[in-house]
């Protein structure tokens, strides 16, 4: 049997969702070779897992066993290290967000096509089945005509989330907060209800010493004449509070809520019962509760890769798909700076 050769770069906190969730539980993977700047981190994995080590992601890429990368590093070395992947002919697997700004990210999905390569973004939260149930819902029309929503993310970092690394929180290898936090669910807000057209939009650092903000406001009017009022937080005191989409239309009002989107708060809509939805996965849990992050369905994006590469079928999730939550996000930081709505 056909089995896919595999290397990862970048072997911190999210590495193990990759191999031991995802990769060493489907049968047509192998990984063949890890990486990390870490010596001793990389020599370590690498003796454990008894696959090759490299500390020089270059030396990687060239690895012809090596079909799919899948890159796992800081949110500054994306790009990169993405270019150069489909530079020497790797499918990769690209963890949020694929490049700091959309102009960029634009250039990373050109480049992938031009060497007929597959870029699968780690947009993992759109396999949650409660956005998927109601994005089905939503596009079959049981709601009517959408009038507006609100998209509420009030989660909490601490200080020591950023003390603790050398790159979170740092403007020039972070890029923000809304690239880290926030992205996921500005992608699953327009995955449901369709592409942007203008923001206007306020940020701030009001409760941490960061270089990035970790408070955002929006108004973000869609292409299809919905309007989306965004409201954001890293500050919510002492643990995550709720990360929640309400979606109001003329024929009835969902909420998306848990604390990382992933269940049904409220449904009441014309002459259709809430259905029967699973909550999924449940959200990554850090700092003894502290704080949550995303549902961690990696395993469905190498599903997915496996069902793409191996057995040739359409991808649920495209290089594509990555654009538009870049080019909001761009949208609201311009909007901060110049203080005025940007038309995207």
């Amino acid at each position: 049997m056909k089995k896919i050769g595999v290397g990862i770069i970048g072997l911190g906190r999210i590495f193990p969702r990759h191999l031991d969730d995802s990769i060493k539980q489907i049968n047509r993977l192998e990984l063949i070779g890890v990486c990390d700047a870490n010596t001793d981190l990389a020599k370590k994995v690498a003796a454990k897992e008894n696959v090759k080590c490299y500390t020089k992601y270059q030396e990687l890429l060239s690895d012809k066993n090596i079909s799919v990368v899948s890159v796992l590093t800081p949110n500054y070395l994306h790009y990169k290290m993405g270019m150069l992947a489909s530079q020497n002919n790797k499918h990769c697997v690209m963890e949020k967000p694929i490049s700091q700004n959309y102009r960029q990210a634009i250039q990373l999905v050109k480049e992938f096509k031009k060497y007929d390569k597959k870029l699968f973004p780690v947009l993992q939260v759109r396999y949650n089945p409660a956005i998927r149930v109601v994005k089905d819902y939503v596009e079959k029309g049981y709601l009517g005509k959408i009038f507006t929503a609100v998209l509420s993310i009030h989660w909490t970092r601490p200080q020591e989330y950023y003390d603790e690394s050398e790159w979170k929180g740092r403007k020039d290898a972070d890029g923000g907060s809304l690239l880290t936090q926030a992205i996921h669910y500005i992608d699953s807000m327009h995955y449901i209800l369709g592409k942007a057209k203008s923001v206007i939009a306020k940020t701030g650092t009001v409760g941490h010493k960061i270089e990035i903000e970790d408070i955002a406001n929006a108004i973000i009017d869609l292409e299809n004449g919905t309007r989306v009022n965004f409201d954001f937080t890293i500050c919510t005191y002492p643990h995550n509070i709720e990360c929640s989409l309400t979606i109001l239309g003329e024929n009835g009002t969902i909420k998306i809520g848990g604390l990382a989107m992933n269940k049904i708060d409220f449904w009441e809509v014309k002459n259709t019962p809430q259905p029967y939805i699973s909550e999924g996965v449940n959200p990554n849990v850090y700092a003894g509760g502290m704080y949550i992050g995303s549902c961690p369905n990696h395993k469905l994006i190498y599903d997915n890769l496996v069902n793409v590469l191996i057995n040739k079928q359409k991808s649920f999730i495209n290089a594509e798909d990555a654009l538009e939550s870049l080019k909001i996000i761009d949208g609201i930081i311009k909007s901060n700076c110049l203080k005025k709505e940007i038309f995207l």
